[in-house]
């Protein structure tokens, strides 16, 4: 698992889209819950001090969440899961829907599948969100299916 600061949560989103299990850490938690957490996983950070503390660490130098996920990318094992079957929110695995019954029109009408996140309730599809993501993506070299 990776475990993310409170300083990447734009990359903890990207991570996720790509299937990673990540953990992300909010400001309210101090250091020490931070290397508590990052026993065993790969922790990301942009924080000097806590990277010198935890030894499976990864300093991030950039601000910039695209930047960020190329700095990383290469240092991170495969992702544990396919690309768009991890919730950006929670973190948990998406669900694909039967019942469309209750969603708004426009979604039926242009998503061939829908997911839901069980931990959430977040809905997922396929639409430009997802091709504009992609599109970063191959301007960072990346590729996914």
């Amino acid at each position: 698992m990776i475990v993310t600061d409170s300083m990447l949560g734009k990359l903890t989103v990207y991570l996720r889209m790509l299937g990673y299990d990540v953990k992300y850490i909010s400001s309210d938690r101090g250091d020490s819950y931070v290397e508590e957490q990052s026993s065993g996983n790969i922790l990301l950070t942009r924080d000097r001090d806590l990277h010198r503390r935890v030894k499976n660490s990864i300093f991030l130098s950039s601000y910039d969440p695209r930047e960020q996920l190329k700095e990383v990318i290469g240092k991170l094992p495969p992702p544990d899961h396919g690309f768009l079957e991890v919730c950006t929110v929670c973190g948990s695995l998406i669900e694909e829907v039967k019942d469309r019954e209750n969603l708004p029109e426009y979604v039926n009408r242009r998503a061939s599948k829908i997911y839901k996140c069980p931990g959430c309730g977040r809905y997922y599809w396929d639409g430009s969100h997802t091709e504009n993501f992609r599109r970063i993506l191959r301007g960072l070299g990346i590729e996914v299916g």
